[in-house]
């Protein structure tokens, strides 16, 4: 956290998405109220005047503990002011136009989105089978009772809330899995001329939407 100096008052500083923000305390303390929260009472007077990019609520270490602090941008700084009718207050406004004016002027550097996080795990083949097995399991699961629910018009009763409740969540689960599936297995060979169990469901992996036909019967996946 760093500080500003508003005449001879040291007011402490909160970075928000790069931006400056000040506590309520620290404005009232600026401004020369004699009580932490004279600024709040400003702000619930004429809460409607201000946008989202000009104050917000955060959770803030405090004497207390952990506590929700309202804190205003420059802007919403600025907008206080001109609430404000205490003798500093007409320089108070011109103090955060100049700040306000610096931090335009600034070229920002946009902050690149952090890599995710990769994790080293060793996994035996039969487990990554086994996930493979699992994923086309779900996702069988899903499409039956999807063509259940369309072609009679859907399930009656507990169970069939809970059938609902658990397409609408998972619905989209193998499709988000299927990626991770096929980089971890892409090692191994999706030949399924030999039969077993493996090579098809690599090769389900490898051609989620493909049509197979196997014993008269026609698997879409």
């Amino acid at each position: 956290m760093t500080t500003l100096t508003f005449q001879n008052t040291t007011l402490s500083v909160i970075k928000q998405q790069n931006q400056i923000w000040l506590s309520t305390a620290e404005i009232s303390k600026a401004l020369g109220y004699n009580r932490s929260d004279n600024v709040l009472k400003l702000y619930n007077a004429h809460q409607d005047e201000f946008t989202p990019n000009m104050t917000a609520l955060i959770d803030m270490r405090t004497n207390g503990g952990i506590q929700k602090v309202r804190i205003f941008s420059l802007r919403g700084c600025h907008l206080i002011g001109m609430l404000s009718h205490t003798k500093v207050a007409k320089d108070f406004r011109k103090w955060v136009l100049d700040i306000l004016d610096k931090e335009t002027a600034e070229p920002k550097q946009l902050a690149l989105p952090e890599p995710p996080k990769m994790y080293q795990r060793e996994l035996t083949e039969k487990e990554m089978q086994d996930f493979c097995w699992a994923w086309y399991g779900l996702r069988n699961y899903i499409e039956l009772t999807d063509k259940l629910q369309k072609q009679f018009g859907g399930f009656g009763g507990e169970y069939g809330r809970a059938i609902r409740q658990l397409n609408e969540r998972y619905a989209n689960l193998p499709q988000e899995m299927l990626p991770t599936l096929q980089r971890i297995t892409e090692e191994f060979n999706q030949d399924i001329t030999h039969g077993n169990g493996w090579n098809r469901i690599i090769y389900n992996v490898r051609h989620p939407n493909a049509i197979i036909r196997s014993g008269g019967l026609v698997h879409l996946f």
